[in-house]
């Protein structure tokens, strides 16, 4: 039996932590699903093309992958709390500066400093769920990433209706706004008390050596390659439906495609929360992850409701694919292989989504056909499916 299943039902629900780990996981996307919805205003005060259009909202992608590595040794030399503190603060004052800086390259360089605040108490949550929540772990999972799905469609889906209206139409202060809530989460973080057995403690070794991935190990590869797929897969929609849907015609329905396609996760999130089991099994990835390549060909090559239909479908399945996989490593992992195994697949997984959004923006912008932008991570989706294997549970980590 997975480790993080064991007898849940036998302790009582620890309601207090699962809020606090609701309200972190809620922080994880707002700032960084802002840029989608914000992006051509952005491009237009910068003078930016597709692929820097594209790069702006995977740099701070790419920089939760290479964050992922630094990450795990701060948590191993500082501890969970003081990670994930830390890292809502750096992401929050990056946030900010994107708004404040006066030219692009200011701009790509705060968007990177933010993704490396994403990646410090994000690498720092999956070992977080089996100290704060040890005899619920894969709720705990499920629970602060049904709050990442709703950061998400809150970032994407409120900046443009609610957020840019309270800031008078101005991109950069909209950031700001979108900073206090965070540094609320932070300061809650930051003054909770904590019983000693949930304290950094309460993870035999984590505080004590470092938990750095081991490259040669191929089970980091295989769940990293998965990652990449479903990551990609929901990053390349939000990078180029506004750019797609101006491109043919249909930018009038923009607005209300990013708020549709935002909510996907969050129902998607409830569908886990529903169905826990489905966390170390297989075969529900596999499931989702060729359903998540199917709806990304349609919206790719369809128009008008059937393609944005499709794009719904890539939403709701790619994260499905993604709570699964995120969830794997404190479910069937323990002390500093949680980090381990979460670091080295964050790194792979994300490295690959920026990388493909990247080089599908350069096609685009080289041949003129903006739905090019899809294609490779299209390819790459399918390939992917190669990589699931044939056992029907995932086997402990060690």
């Amino acid at each position: 039996m997975n480790q993080g299943t064991a007898n849940p039902s036998a302790h009582p629900l620890p309601y207090g932590m699962l809020a606090v780990l609701w309200l972190v996981g809620w922080s994880l996307r707002v700032p960084i699903l802002t840029a989608p919805p914000l992006a051509t205003r952005i491009a237009d005060s910068f003078g930016l093309g597709e692929a820097a259009e594209g790069a702006l909202t995977m740099l701070p992608v790419v920089s939760v992958a290479f964050g992922a590595i630094p990450a795990a040794w701060l948590i191993a030399r500082f501890g969970l709390r003081a990670a994930i503190v830390t890292g809502l603060l750096v992401m929050t004052a990056a946030s900010v500066a994107r708004g404040q800086v006066p030219s692009a390259a200011l701009l790509f360089l705060a968007s990177t400093v933010m993704g490396l605040g994403v990646a410090v108490f994000q690498t720092a949550l999956p070992a977080t769920t089996r100290v704060w929540t040890p005899t619920h772990v894969a709720l705990g999972s499920a629970v602060y990433l049904n709050g990442m799905m709703l950061g998400e469609l809150s970032g994407a889906g409120l900046t443009l209706p609610v957020v840019l209206p309270m800031a008078g139409g101005d991109w950069r202060f909209a950031l700001v706004l979108w900073s206090i809530p965070i540094l609320l989460i932070a300061l809650l973080v930051a003054l909770m008390r904590l019983p000693k057995d949930q304290s950094d403690a309460g993870l035999p070794g984590l505080c004590q050596e470092a938990s750095l991935p081991r490259w040669n190990d191929l089970r980091i590869w295989q769940y990293g390659l998965l990652l990449g797929s479903s990551v990609v897969a929901f990053f390349v929609v939000n990078a180029y439906s506004g750019s797609i849907l101006q491109t043919r015609g249909e930018y009038e329905a923009a607005e209300e495609f990013h708020f549709a396609y935002n909510a996907m996760p969050l129902m998607a999130s409830f569908a886990v929360l529903m169905m826990p089991r489905w966390i170390g099994s297989s075969a529900p990835i596999a499931i989702s992850a060729l359903f998540a390549a199917l709806g990304l060909a349609g919206f790719a090559f369809l128009d008008g409701w059937a393609s944005w239909a499709s794009g719904m479908v890539v939403g709701f399945a790619a994260t499905v694919e993604l709570i699964l996989l995120v969830s794997l490593p404190p479910t069937i992992a323990k002390g500093v292989a949680v980090t381990r195994l979460s670091a080295g697949m964050t790194l792979i997984g994300f490295s690959i989504a920026f990388l493909l959004t990247l080089l599908g923006g350069w096609l685009a912008d080289g041949i003129g056909w903006i739905e090019l932008a899809l294609a490779p991570s299209l390819i790459f989706m399918i390939a992917a499916l190669g990589a699931l294997g044939r056992a029907a549970q995932f086997p402990n980590y060690e």
